[in-house]
């Protein structure tokens, strides 16, 4: 009991100095890579997320496709064409900004990696003789996994669990490489392995965050949509007419 109580303060005062500095950094960027194996085959994703700690986040995207994307918390989402001019626009949670981890992290939220503001409740954590610490979260909405097991190790998350109602795994992610001396402690090597049981196949995504940056000045920070943009109803015929 005396052990499980010191790691609990230890936990309790490691968080609070890792939230404070993320507090601390009210704007971040990195370059993102990421890469899709499904069916046997690898597509290749690249762009530039620049987030601030009111929610804001910015994402240039530069291949497959060039286009520049906005969203916030609530998901009020934008994105803009620059070779046609052409803007779509809609609100949708599943846009908003706490999707992305870069910001998770910023904002002091990577304990729990955004689960609780996702509709999970913490059900129980337990220490395991080599320190590491396991949380289970639950929920019941439909379009999500029931259950989700978060392991850390000195409190910060290396590795997720998504199970369905019978324990069966769905999904593993596994973060790693994390940065070391930058104001910003943060994985930079994200792997995601789904699995498909029809198929009784996996699609694995790697990401990969490089060139990361803490309270910069890029003008991309602050990027707002044309006003001359034309209205598009559909994202993928903008993105056709480049």
């Amino acid at each position: 009991m005396a052990v499980v109580l010191r790691k609990g303060l230890i936990s309790s005062a490691a968080l609070l100095i890792i939230a404070l500095g993320a507090s601390a950094q009210r704007r971040a960027s990195a370059d993102v890579e990421i890469k899709t194996l499904a069916d046997g085959k690898v597509t290749t994703v690249t762009k530039r997320v620049f987030c601030q700690g009111n929610g804001r986040l910015v994402t240039v995207f530069s291949s497959p496709s060039s286009y520049t994307t906005i969203t916030n918390l609530k998901g009020e989402f934008k994105l803009y064409v620059p070779a046609s001019n052409e803007v779509f626009s809609r609100v949708d949670k599943e846009f908003a900004s706490d999707n992305e981890l870069l910001y998770l992290f910023l904002a002091g939220r990577q304990d729990n990696l955004g689960l609780l503001g996702m509709g999970y409740t913490l059900q129980g954590s337990s220490f395991d003789a080599d320190g590491y610490l396991k949380r289970t979260y639950t929920t019941k909405k439909k379009d999500s996994a029931p259950t989700v097991e978060l392991v850390l190790k000195d409190y910060l998350p290396i590795y997720v669990a998504y199970l369905d109602h019978s324990g069966n795994v769905l999904s593993k992610v596994y973060l790693s490489q994390y940065t070391k001396g930058s104001r910003l402690v943060f994985p930079t090597r994200v792997t995601e392995v789904s699995y498909n049981k029809e198929k009784h196949d996996s699609t694995v995504v790697r990401t990969i965050y490089s060139s990361i940056t803490t309270d910069g000045t890029d003008p991309n920070f602050d990027f707002q949509v044309p006003e001359g943009a034309k209205p598009a109803g559909n994202p993928l015929d903008a993105l056709k007419k480049k």
